[in-house]
């Protein structure tokens, strides 16, 4: 089993919750401000915050994962192609996995810290 954070459209209530069907949903949490999220038009992507740039606590969901759905969460975030899975920093200082954006973040704008369709 694996704890995942995400903070986007796999959220609650967003469309592709679905795709976390079989997970087991732990509650509601926030990264260290270590973060930032872009805006890649339908869905953002996570950056850690670099330059000089202050970081924000980015604000997402945690669940339980098995393997054969961290494995389907891969190929769905398009793994190492357009995201990479790591370990992250919560603001309570427990750890989960999550996926960084790998893309060019040039001319994509900040979402701020949470994610809302």
């Amino acid at each position: 089993m694996a704890t995942i954070f995400v903070y986007g459209t796999l959220k609650r209530g967003c469309r592709n919750h679905g795709v976390m069907h079989g997970s087991e949903f732990s509650g509601e949490a926030a990264t260290e401000p270590a973060y930032l999220m872009v805006n890649c038009g339908s869905y953002p992507g996570l950056v850690r915050a670099r330059d000089g740039q202050p970081g924000l606590a980015i604000r997402g969901e945690l669940y339980h994962v098995n393997d054969e759905l961290l494995a389907a969460l891969d190929r769905f975030e398009d793994v190492p192609r357009e995201y990479v899975r790591e370990t992250i920093r919560l603001e309570d200082g427990t750890e989960a996995q999550t996926y960084f954006y790998v893309l060019s973040t040039a001319g994509l704008e900040l979402c701020g810290a949470e994610w809302a369709e």
